[in-house]
């Protein structure tokens, strides 16, 4: 996969991507001095409409993707200005955007009319089917579910924490589970997020508050050892993913085979309505 962060919210993202071989990083910014390898040196813009009126053509800059893309960014970086027309420019590709809101109450105005702006545009493609996905994630939300996290290496820990989640679940996504109950969710679902599960407690925890979910789905990874020992597991996955069932919402779950010694979950919501 392609990981394309834009701006600095989204070259940070893109950067915790790299660490995982599975992942080809390009990053567009206007923070860079010099344009190379992978590295797109955006002009600096005065404002948001001045990065959307003067795009840049990434053509030879994109040469180089082959495959599925996912771009990372937040609306609230004036670089955002030029979104839409760079996924005009990728749009031969399977795109899925990973869209990071921050703490709105501490933008600007200017700022948060900005990022409100993009935040809607953006779901409003994915619902027409523009791009293939929108994943919303919130930095409070994060920072919520890891409690209390220190000034220094504040984003580090929350980016790791947003990149480690999708990595696992792109690694369940293309492996087989050894037990459950899959199924695509309804097609009109584009806006979703996703988080992770406290196996031992049955506590789940979204990365975005996503409201109206049409499809629940619960990936669980538990090392041989438990699979081979745990009389109790499977009654306790399946109760645990009957007490989730709610009218006009899909349920549905896996376990895969982990070599890990820690058993972990995951969690995806998908939903077809616009998120306010």
């Amino acid at each position: 996969m392609n990981v394309v962060g834009l701006g600095k919210a989204g070259c940070n993202i893109a950067d915790a991507f790299a660490k995982y071989p599975q992942y080809s990083i390009f990053k567009i910014d206007d923070d860079f001095k010099s344009s190379e390898e992978r590295i797109y040196a955006i002009a600096k813009r005065g404002s948001h409409e001045e990065y959307e009126e003067k795009c840049p053509n990434f053509g030879e800059f994109f040469k180089a993707i082959d495959e599925d893309v996912l771009l990372v960014f937040s609306g609230a970086s004036t670089v955002s200005g030029c979104v839409l027309g760079l996924l005009e420019q990728i749009s031969g590709h399977s795109v899925s955007i990973l869209y990071v809101r921050p703490d709105i109450s501490l933008l600007s105005e200017t700022k948060a009319i900005q990022e409100k702006i993009v935040y809607n545009i953006l779901q409003e493609y994915a619902r027409s089917a523009v791009f293939e996905r929108m994943y919303i994630i919130s930095n409070v939300e994060v920072e919520k579910i890891l409690g209390d996290v220190p000034i220094i290496g504040y984003y580090d820990t929350i980016n790791n924490t947003i990149v480690s989640t999708f990595h696992m679940l792109n690694v369940f996504s293309y492996s087989n589970p050894i037990m459950g109950t899959f199924a695509k969710p309804v097609e009109s679902a584009k806006i979703s997020t996703f988080g992770v599960l406290n196996i031992e407690k049955d506590e789940e925890y979204l990365f975005f508050d996503l409201k109206f979910p049409r499809d629940r789905v619960y990936y669980y990874g538990i090392n041989e050892d438990t699979l081979k020992t745990d009389g109790k597991l499977f009654k306790k996955i399946t109760d645990f993913v009957k007490s989730k069932s709610e009218e006009n919402v899909s349920i549905s779950y896996g376990v895969f085979d982990t070599n890990y010694e820690e058993n972990y979950g995951y969690y995806i919501a998908y939903s077809s309505m616009i998120q306010d």
